[in-house]
C-alpha cells in the first residue's frame, strides 16, 4: 500500500499523462492529514472550468456515509478540540465540494494545531476552488514559513499563480524552487517540462 502522499502525486502524474485532466485521489477512508494535490492543468493554454468556483473539472464525488457524518458530529460535540474528527469532517465536505464548510472546519482545526501543514495546504486548495486566490496564496505561503521545502505547497502556489493570479513569472519562481529543493521528487521531470514551456511562452512577443 503506497503512502497517501505518494498516491496523491501518482494521480497527479496520471493527470499530466492524459492531457492534464483533473483527477482526485478518492479513497473510502482518508488519513486526516492527507494533502489533496491540486488537480489542474498546468499548461496555461488548457482552459479550466473553475471560474465560477464550482469545483475541479470532471471530478466525481464519493458517496456520503450519513452514519459516519453523524458519528463525527457527535465526537466534535463531545470534544470541540477533537482535531482528527474536525479534519475528517472537513475532508468529507471538501470531497463533496462544500468548500466553504470545509474551509471553516480547516480553520477550526488549525486553531488547535497550527503546524498541521497538510491541513493548511488542503485549506488553501479549497480556497482556490472558491476563487479566493489571494487567501489561497497566503495559506500556501504560511506552509512554506514552517516548511520551506514543502513540495505540495510549492506546486500549488505555482498553479495558483498561473491559473488564479495569471502571473506566470511567479508560477515559475515557485516551480523552480520546487525543483531546487526537491530535485529527486518523482514528478520533478514533469514540473521541469512545464517550467520550460512557460519560459518559452514568456519569450514570445
Amino acid at each position: 500500500m503506497l503512502p497517501m502522499r505518494l498516491q496523491s502525486w501518482l494521480f497527479l502524474l496520471i493527470g499530466f499523462g492524459i492531457g492534464f485532466g483533473g483527477l482526485y485521489t478518492w479513497t473510502k477512508q482518508r488519513a486526516p492529514d492527507v494533502v489533496r494535490a491540486t488537480p489542474l492543468p498546468v499548461d496555461p493554454n488548457v482552459p479550466t472550468d473553475l471560474s465560477g468556483g464550482g469545483g475541479p473539472p470532471d471530478a466525481g464525488m464519493p458517496p456520503v456515509d450519513p452514519a459516519r457524518l453523524q458519528e463525527l458530529a457527535s465526537k466534535i460535540k463531545q470534544n470541540p478540540r477533537d482535531f482528527e474528527s474536525i479534519v475528517e469532517l472537513a475532508n468529507l465536505n471538501f470531497d463533496q465540494r462544500n468548500f466553504n464548510d470545509a474551509i471553516e472546519l480547516y480553520k477550526r482545526s488549525l486553531e488547535i494545531r497550527p503546524d498541521a501543514y497538510n491541513v493548511r495546504t488542503d485549506m488553501g486548495t479549497a480556497m482556490f476552488y472558491q476563487d479566493r486566490f489571494d487567501e489561497a496564496v497566503v495559506a500556501f505561503q504560511d506552509v512554506l514559513k514552517g516548511d520551506p521545502a514543502n513540495a505540495q505547497a510549492l506546486f500549488n502556489l505555482g498553479v495558483t499563480m498561473l491559473h488564479g493570479k495569471k502571473d506566470p513569472k511567479q508560477a515559475l519562481i515557485y516551480w523552480e524552487r520546487l525543483l531546487q529543493t526537491n530535485p529527486s521528487h518523482p514528478q520533478a521531470g514533469l514540473v521541469r517540462e512545464q517550467v520550460q514551456k512557460l519560459k518559452e511562452q514568456l519569450k514570445q512577443p
